[in-house]
């Protein structure tokens, strides 16, 4: 009876039926939203902590050089306004705040932080999606060329040559292509999300987000690409992979139809696993390269002591890490059958 179940729902021995493992990712998904409530609280409350030994308070990063001018009613309502000075205080009414949509108002920008949010995140996300795919798009090729080249000299001085770009941080790679394409060659802007003056258009935009871009997908390139070529070399040596050669199949094809697609499941799960350091990298890109996305955001709140802002900004990087990690399990669940949801 269950050989015959098996045929009816098309799941094979070890494997779930299609409704049992749709059920199992569901699971997966609200196990992973389930585990960002408290991360997400702990955020939070860490950043507004921070005032507590902050020199200065909200109040006054808000008024600035009119600090020392303004009267006590106006202070009190300033302070009402930012959300008092004592971080236990703000950060329950910053909570209470969130619930009903209201996020507070921006001390450094002097407008509301959903304004700032909705303006900023959208950038953010732009840069990580591009980066990522482009190191993707890199890491692919230099892979495989590797794992064609077996042991060979020019797999070797890949390897090396991975090795060390994977030591050098995102920051460095940043600061390093403005002063070469930017600065010395001026193939390319420095910085921000258009030229000054310039209406937001798809060309400029383009122009000014190729640098940052590259920086943040150079520091995805050598794990991706030396993860990529173990898994690959591990492949090439299988019994299906022998099975394909002895039929005539010729080795790029080998490794293109029967290798890369298994090779690019743990790569997969361990892309997922690093999405955190890809969003702490983009931080430092951004503001590097004075692009106007949230991990800029971020650094301005911090320097500015704006903890509704930086609050909700950290918070937001960190569902981004969160939802894209999930996304990568749950591609993960979708092309490998063999992968239990249950065990992610």
């Amino acid at each position: 009876m269950s050989a015959l179940l098996d045929v009816r729902t098309g799941a094979g021995p070890g494997r779930r039926a299609p409704s049992t493992r749709r059920a199992a990712v569901l699971r997966l998904c609200a196990r992973r939203l389930a585990w960002a409530v408290p991360l997400v609280a702990a955020i939070s409350l860490a950043v507004f902590a921070l005032a507590a030994a902050s020199p200065t308070d909200a109040a006054s990063a808000f008024l600035g050089a009119r600090d020392e001018f303004v009267g006590a009613s106006s202070r009190a309502d300033v302070e009402g306004l930012v959300g008092g000075t004592h971080w236990l205080q703000a950060w329950g009414q910053w909570v209470t705040g969130l619930a009903t949509g209201d996020l507070g108002v921006s001390t450094t920008g002097r407008v509301p932080v959903a304004d700032v949010v909705t303006g900023r995140l959208p950038w953010t996300l732009l840069l990580m999606v591009v980066g990522l795919v482009l190191g993707v798009v890199v890491s692919v090729p230099l892979a495989l060329l590797a794992a064609l080249r077996g042991d060979g000299v020019v797999a070797r001085t890949l390897t090396a040559g991975l090795w060390a770009l994977s030591a050098v941080p995102a920051f460095l790679s940043a600061m390093v292509l403005m002063a070469l394409l930017a600065l010395t060659l001026g193939w390319l802007p420095a910085g921000g999300l258009t030229d000054p003056g310039a209406p937001v258009t798809v060309t400029q935009v383009t122009r000014h987000l190729v640098l940052p871009a590259v920086a943040v997908a150079l520091a995805q390139v050598p794990w991706l690409t030396l993860h990529l070529h173990r898994a690959l070399s591990a492949q090439l040596r299988t019994t299906s992979a022998d099975a394909a050669r002895l039929r005539g199949v010729p080795e790029w094809r080998v490794l293109l139809r029967h290798v890369l697609p298994t090779a690019a499941v743990p790569t997969l799960a361990i892309a997922g696993a690093r999405l955190p350091e890809v969003v702490a990298g983009s931080v430092l890109v951004e503001e590097i390269f004075s692009w106007p996305g949230l991990g800029r955001a971020l650094v301005e709140a911090a320097l500015g002591q704006d903890f509704a802002l930086l609050a909700i900004a950290a918070v937001l990087l960190t569902l981004v890490a969160v939802v894209g990690g999930l996304l990568a399990d749950v591609c993960l669940v979708a092309i490998d059958p063999r992968t239990d949801p249950d065990a992610l």
